[in-house]
């Protein structure tokens, strides 16, 4: 399927690229915004987020193939993760060696040049569906079904847009792309490197099952996406960026919010996201050194706005909550990296 929008609007085929990575946002994401509103399945802001995220790269857009590889790499941490669930919980020492192994392949495979979607859904899965678990079984079931369903909704959405609405020439990234993941692979310390991960998360981890804080799992999913740069580049840098982005993107929301309880209407609630998103679809595809911060607020917009209107809860109490657990987990991985810092000079000389 090849179908390019121009053939319906030819006025699209003039855009300039810039141009037409923010059309194919601002469709896709409007587009899988109204989808997850009108059906609201579990966790279907997931589908937006995600929609984001893809359109959001600067990227040319992925094969098939390798999608549906991403996609399959998914499914099988997620039912991986669930089987962990359901045969070692009941065995906390032997469930958390084998979490420790699994947590040390992921940053291997991180620090080798893996792909960072597959790496945080890996992550994701072998970190929120245990510490759900903790609450019920049913309640894992419900969140797997549900983000793996967005998920595969996302990537479809994202496959469709590029199709649609292609770019004016496209860019082979392929050799880029090898020789980046060659460069990444051939540094000899990404085992050291993996090591420290896994020695940054393993104790926050065992610190969450051993007092059942799964209504913080949130924490838990930030640390271990966090720990997987040990090298101070997502320690202090990359904690503050997230504040900032989640702040940006909490009082966006708080403000959506309150204007949304004035008008109470699914019709505006769209063309208010409408506007929302051309005006950080401008931003994300700019220069400004301040684009990757939008893209994460973007996110938060979303969340928090689903999250208010869905559950009749305040966007601001929903906010004020997220910022403070993911202050935690900026707190603690600043500090594990500060305390690690001798041991990564250390690593980074030998």
């Amino acid at each position: 399927m090849n179908i390019q929008l121009a053939s319906f609007f030819p006025k699209t085929a003039t855009l300039s690229q810039r141009e037409v990575s923010i059309l194919r946002f601002f469709v896709g994401v409007v587009f899988a915004i109204a989808i997850a509103f009108i059906f609201n399945w579990p966790f279907a802001f997931i589908t937006p987020v995600f929609v984001a995220k893809f359109l959001g790269s600067k990227n040319s857009k992925l094969p098939f193939k390798k999608l549906l590889a991403v996609f399959l790499i998914i499914l099988s941490a997620f039912i991986l993760g669930g089987i962990i669930t359901r045969l070692l919980l009941p065995f906390p020492i032997v469930f958390m060696l084998v979490m420790t192994l699994l947590i040390f392949w992921i940053s291997y495979w991180n620090n080798s040049g893996g792909n960072e979607l597959v790496i945080t859904m890996l992550l994701v899965g072998f970190t929120v569906i245990p510490m759900l678990g903790l609450l019920h079984q049913d309640v894992a079931q419900v969140f797997t079904v549900g983000f793996l369903f967005s998920c595969f909704l996302s990537l479809t959405i994202t496959m469709v847009m590029h199709e649609l609405i292609a770019d004016p020439k496209q860019t082979d990234l392929t050799n880029n792309e090898a020789n980046e993941k060659k460069a990444l692979a051939d540094k000899p310390n990404r085992v050291k490197f993996a090591l420290l991960s896994t020695l940054m998360i393993m104790p926050v981890m065992i610190f969450f099952f051993s007092f059942n804080l799964s209504s913080s799992v949130l924490i838990l999913a930030f640390i271990a996406m966090l720990a997987q740069k040990p090298d101070l580049v997502a320690g202090v840098k990359g904690s503050k960026a997230l504040l900032v982005g989640n702040a940006i993107g909490g009082l966006v929301a708080i403000a959506m919010y309150n204007i949304l309880t004035i008008v109470p209407n699914f019709t505006f609630l769209m063309l208010l996201f409408s506007l929302i998103v051309i005006v950080f679809a401008k931003i994300i595809f700019s220069d400004k050194a301040l684009a990757p911060l939008y893209a994460m607020a973007f996110s938060t917009i979303i969340i928090l706005i689903f999250g208010a209107t869905l559950s009749a809860a305040d966007a601001d109490e929903k906010f004020y909550t997220r910022i403070v657990q993911i202050g935690c987990a900026c707190g603690y991985v600043i500090f594990a990296t500060i305390a690690a810092s001798p041991l990564i000079k250390k690593i980074a000389r030998a």
